[in-house]
């Protein structure tokens, strides 16, 4: 008999959790978390239906009315409730997609009141005691006290220790920053509608007390925002004077409240982006930050003092992540910094343009080096830059330099305990090492600390290459949508022989060498029907300067049943000390290798990689407790 909304709200039951939509709570042992309004609706919603299918629109009728949002804020809030009741989308033990259809709830619903219906148990103190209290001689009552009060003492600290080991990481304030319109109607200043979000951006990084976003780039930033679980979200627009004067609005919002919680309006003359920084800046400080609860950092940052340098950074932040658009950010960023070598920030933009260009792009080795150079450069100028700091880490791991790697890693996470990035770089450079183990524990700790931070879906594979496949889509679906979960999702796939799924997330991803290989060796095409796609992918792949993207895509070569460039792909990654081992053990899809004298012989080197990386972390640490 389905429920009624009535009923719902006033409680229900999923498994061992205690739902109170009333106050959009969650309520697990000892533990609770709350849920933003829109997702607790949803799950109420499913519950209503349990057992049977409810369409996308009907959740999008039921649960935000007449408010148009996109598929997106639908998928985001199914994710955030498997994460949160410990489902995935293999399992389907709560909640079942039903493609092109829509979600059900599998999991029973049973009514809070029903678990209370009975009396509470009761412990009848007489029994628990073999002689009667007036049977006690006087020399044995205090002995029974004692014995009852540390046995409760006991008692009290076992659950103390219970609810602190068990009890989610403090996690920070999130905001994201939206793009701003451009109401000047002037293209000339269109750059302006990424780069003046992207400044306010890296003001608020400043503060340990934020989490920020990605940029929300929708014609609905709030209610993506609600979509990924963002606290607040910061939009703006700006247009010209009559006077030539540049006038920026800026406006924050309470994501879950639907209010307004700082606004500011800023002018400056159109043609001094520097002044307009420096007020910019001031607002952040001064306003919005204390509106979300933050403090600034206290050091002081260096600030640019050359116009034409600070417009060709602002100008190179709108340039997109493409090949000649990369190109054309380096020479913006180059003169940038020749005209202003203390500018910290475009040293920043300068490092990550190369790591582009060396890894994706033409640029090779050399660009990656030059990508390292810069970003050195941009640390010793602001020491407080920790996106710098993860750079550096996956540039030594990613050239081989696993020790460098570890040390810089270990560093980040002494330097900024309060950050989930000081563990998500450390994590990574254990899954370098196959220290599956340890990635996993540090992937955890990186989440609790911010939960929905998207840059996590890497951790995504510490858990996929160990054959621990339930954990897999729950890192991934923090960035859905995106290219690299397209491609994780296939690979996620393949493992649990879904070729279906493989198929359908294979057909979403833009036309490239993957997608060309992929598409028909999952419609059944082999042999010599492939070799062209297959030589176009290992072409594209051996450009790659990271030695992880060779084992990470071997399993398309295994599908694809061409098992011996596969495993040239996975020696080409232990040549550069991306050990494999002991994924080579425990990844299911080596399982029809195994015996093979050259799966044997990579297993060797691959070994002996992991033994060494082992060794050099216990060195290591031992090093620093010494210290």
């Amino acid at each position: 008999m389905p429920f009624t909304l009535q009923d719902l709200h006033a409680g229900f039951r999923i498994g061992d959790c205690l739902i109170e939509p009333r106050q959009n709570r969650i309520v697990w042992r000892d533990a609770e978390l709350h849920l933003e309004p829109r997702v607790m609706d949803v799950l109420v919603c499913l519950a209503q239906h349990a057992g049977d299918v409810v369409s996308r629109e009907t959740l999008n009728q039921q649960v935000w009315g007449d408010i148009v949002v996109t598929d997106q804020a639908v998928t985001n809030c199914i994710s955030e409730l498997r994460h949160h009741l410990g489902d995935d989308r293999s399992a389907h033990r709560v909640i079942e997609t039903i493609p092109k259809r829509g979600y059900r709830l599998t999991a029973p619903v049973q009514l809070a009141r029903r678990a209370f219906d009975q009396p509470p148990a009761t412990i009848d103190l007489s029994r628990a005691v073999s002689d009667p209290p007036q049977a006690q001689s006087p020399s044995r009552r205090p002995l029974f006290v004692a014995v009852t009060l540390l046995l409760g003492g006991a008692i009290l600290g076992v659950a103390w220790w219970w609810r602190s080991a068990s009890a989610p990481a403090a996690t920070l304030t999130t905001v994201a920053v939206a793009p701003f319109e451009n109401a000047a109607g002037d293209e000339a200043l269109s750059y302006l509608g990424l780069a003046l979000p992207d400044e306010i951006a890296t003001l608020l990084t400043k503060s340990r007390d934020l989490a920020v976003r990605p940029s929300i780039e929708t014609a609905d930033p709030l209610a993506a925002a609600r979509a990924r679980g963002v606290d607040h979200i910061v939009t703006g627009r700006y247009y010209l004077e009559d006077d030539d004067q540049l006038s920026l609005a800026i406006e924050a919002q309470h994501v879950s409240q639907e209010r307004v919680i700082w606004r500011t309006r800023i002018t400056a003359p159109a043609g001094d982006l520097l002044a307009m920084r420096g007020r910019l800046t001031e607002s952040v400080q001064q306003g919005l930050l204390p509106a979300l609860g933050a403090s600034a950092d206290p050091t002081s940052v260096y600030a640019p003092a050359h116009a034409e340098a600070y417009q060709l950074y602002l100008r190179s932040l709108a340039l997109p992540k493409q090949p000649r658009p990369i190109e054309l950010a380096i020479e913006m960023l180059q003169q940038a910094v020749t005209l202003d070598p203390q500018f910290a920030a475009a040293w920043e933009a300068l490092g990550i343009r190369y790591y582009d260009h060396g890894t994706y792009g033409t640029g090779a080795e050399a660009a990656r080096q030059q990508s390292l150079a810069a970003t050195r450069r941009a640390l010793e100028l602001d020491p407080q830059l920790i996106s710098a700091y993860r750079t550096i880490v996956t540039h030594r791991a990613e050239s081989g330099d696993l020790e460098g790697a570890y040390r810089e890693a270990r560093r980040l996470v002494d330097r900024f305990s309060t950050s989930g990035q000081g563990h998500f770089a450390i994590a990574f450079v254990y899954r370098f090492g196959g220290l599956f183990e340890a990635a996993q524990r540090h992937c955890e700790l990186a989440l609790a600390r911010d939960p929905h931070d998207p840059r996590l879906r890497s951790c995504a594979y510490a858990f996929l290459y160990a054959g621990e496949l339930s954990r897999v889509m729950e890192f991934l679906m923090l960035d859905e949508g995106s290219y690299f979960v397209q491609w994780g999702t296939v690979l996620y796939s393949l493992r649990t022989k879904d070729r279906d799924a493989a198929l359908h997330a294979t057909q979403q991803a833009a036309d490239d060498p993957t997608r060309r290989l992929m598409e028909p060796c999952l419609q059944g095409a082999r042999g010599a029907a492939l070799d062209n796609a297959v030589a176009e992918f290992i072409q594209y792949w051996q450009r790659h300067g990271d030695p992880e993207g060779p084992y990470s895509v071997a399993p398309m070569l295994v599908y694809c049943r061409r098992p011996q460039d596969a495993l040239r792909f996975v020696e080409r990654s232990v040549d550069g000390n991306f050990c494999s081992f002991p994924a080579l053990d425990l990844d299911p899809i080596w399982e029809g290798m195994r015996d093979e004298p050259e799966f044997q012989r990579i297993r060797g080197r691959a070994m002996a990689c992991h033994d060494r990386f082992r060794r050099m972390v216990e060195a290591v640490d031992k090093d620093r407790r010494a210290a």
